[in-house]
């Protein structure tokens, strides 16, 4: 009796005051701290005591990604720079060798903040008194795995702020399917003919390596240099739950695990705000419509090398019935000069742009927080992949039928011409597009749903292994059943040897049995 009463007091305890929930958000990487912070928004939207642990990594950076004033805050300033080589020459030409250089970059930058972060003692004693039920950290900042072994939290949830792809699946032991799961480097969608999917197949071999080191390698190199027993691997199998910030309604279909949920449409249904005066001039001064232009906040239109900007500004005015805004980072320059239907802005409201109704059509770099935004806003996109995991997602809008894809190298005045009257005169783009947003508007369970209620399953129970998949312990000889088809060929080749000498040592008997009867002897 003492036990229930215990158990209800328990149980009305939590509901009253909520649980306490740790969200490791570094700053660094803007899109990656928004989506992190709409995470604990949501969750303290709902009631509970969220607390972030924000290194501060990326100097440049000013925001925390949070809007929810009850959100307590951890801070500790790193002073090196960030990798300010990447910023540099996305426009440039994509070499092996170039993305060997950077995923190297990446990787001792991983190292040297997680470095960090592990030396924060101060934080580290004043995060353990707040005994948090769980705990919230991106595969993207993988330190913060080992962080949970410093606070003692067991019970935890795994972020990653892309789609899916076969790394990220394999971290939950998901055996994965090369011939019809494009690669996070491939150009290719489901539909692989041999040659694509011998591609991809390469491909996917070389996203292992690389991902690997972009996400894990530099942090445990880290976590391995500062005598910590831990397996960011093994931490990664082990989270209750991992939130993905894509939609199973955009993402490519591929093996799939039910610890993997789905969260894209995350904070992208809010309503828009009223557009300030000079935007809504823009739109009530075209006769057809308005084209947006964006390239995110790493890519940046200022740095696109002249002769492209010439291309796609020369393109535009071949458009004299439709407005362009474009996000050009740099207000001095007056590149747009003699264009009277481009309009060049250093910031500008994305989510009012693409909920106005003329808006036509999206240039984008294809980041995975632009392509959900636009697929919520039902809005057509040419999609410009510069690094990471962009050519990826661009291939899933193609996939789907609501977007262009093209290649910054392949980049001219006609070829842009071309793909945007085919974007503005073919509907079907427009009308799959719209169908595409009804439909992740429509689903049963919205995405701030699922991330409370997931987050709350998480703190009464932690990881079960209920939904632990068995293939993460297996080797890839044992995953793939190698072995099993090895045995059953060699029992196969067995059969047929064994046959054969068996028909052969028959054939041979009746051969010499008919040979050792005498022919009959003619008379004379």
């Amino acid at each position: 009796m003492k036990l229930s009463i215990n158990i209800l007091l328990s149980v009305l305890f939590q509901l009253t005051y909520g649980y306490k929930i740790l969200v490791y958000n570094p700053r660094f990487r803007a899109s990656h701290v928004a989506f992190m912070g709409k995470i604990a928004d949501t969750i303290a939207d709902a009631g509970h005591d969220v607390v972030v642990y924000q290194p501060i990594l990326e100097k440049t950076l000013t925001k925390n990604g949070c809007s929810n004033s009850n959100i307590k805050f951890f801070f500790n300033k790193y002073e090196q720079s960030g990798p300010e080589e990447i910023k540099d020459d996305t426009w440039g030409d994509d070499t092996f060798g170039k993305l060997f250089h950077i995923v190297t970059g990446i990787r001792n930058q991983r190292k040297s903040h997680c470095e960090f972060v592990l030396t924060d003692h101060k934080n580290h004693e004043l995060l353990k008194r707040e005994k948090f039920d769980v705990a919230i950290v991106q595969i993207y900042e993988s330190c913060g795995f080992a962080v949970l072994d410093i606070l003692g939290i067991n019970k935890y949830i795994a972020t990653y702020s892309g789609s899916t792809m076969p790394t990220i699946n394999s971290y939950l032991g998901i055996p994965q399917s090369p011939s019809s799961v494009p690669a996070l480097f491939s150009s290719y969608t489901e539909k692989m003919n041999f040659f694509e999917r011998t591609g991809n197949f390469i491909g996917t071999l070389l996203e292992y390596y690389m991902m690997g080191q972009l996400l894990i390698d530099g942090s445990q190199e880290a976590v391995d240099e500062a005598f910590m027993k831990i397996n960011i691997n093994e931490k990664i199998n082990n989270a209750a739950f991992l939130f993905l910030n894509s939609d199973e309604l955009i993402d490519f279909i591929s093996p799939i695990t039910p610890k993997a949920i789905y969260i894209g449409a995350l904070g992208r249904t809010i309503p828009s705000k009223p557009l300030e005066q000079k935007y809504l001039d823009i739109f009530d001064s075209t006769k057809s419509g308005v084209i947006y232009i964006s390239f995110g906040t790493v890519v940046l239109s200022k740095d696109m090398p002249l002769h492209l900007k010439r291309a796609f500004l020369e393109a535009f005015s071949e458009f004299p019935d439709v407005n362009f805004i474009w996000k050009y980072e740099n207000e001095s320059d007056d590149i747009a000069k003699g264009y009277n239907n481009v309009f060049t802005f250093s910031f500008l409201p994305q989510n009012d742009l693409l909920d106005h109704p003329k808006l036509l059509a999206f240039i984008t770099h294809g980041g995975m927080n632009s392509i959900t935004e636009s697929v919520i806003k039902g809005i057509p996109t040419i999609a410009i992949p510069m690094l990471g995991d962009q050519n990826h997602n661009a291939k899933m809008l193609e996939a789907k039928e609501t977007g262009i894809r093209l290649l910054k190298h392949h980049i001219t005045k006609d070829l842009l011409v071309s793909t945007i009257r085919k974007i503005l005169n073919d509907d079907s783009y427009k009308k799959n597009a719209k169908q595409l947003s009804r439909m992740v508007k429509a689903k049963p369970m919205s995405a701030e749903e699922k991330v409370v209620k997931y987050t709350e399953f998480a703190a009464e129970f932690g990881d079960t292994k209920a939904l632990q998949s068995e293939g993460r312990n297996l080797h890839w000889v044992q995953l793939y059943s190698i072995d099993v088809v090895a045995f059953l060929l060699v029992i196969f080749f067995l059969f047929l040897f064994f046959f054969y000498k068996f028909v052969s040592f028959v054939i041979h008997k009746f051969n010499k049995f008919f040979t050792s009867i005498d022919p009959p002897k003619k008379h004379d």
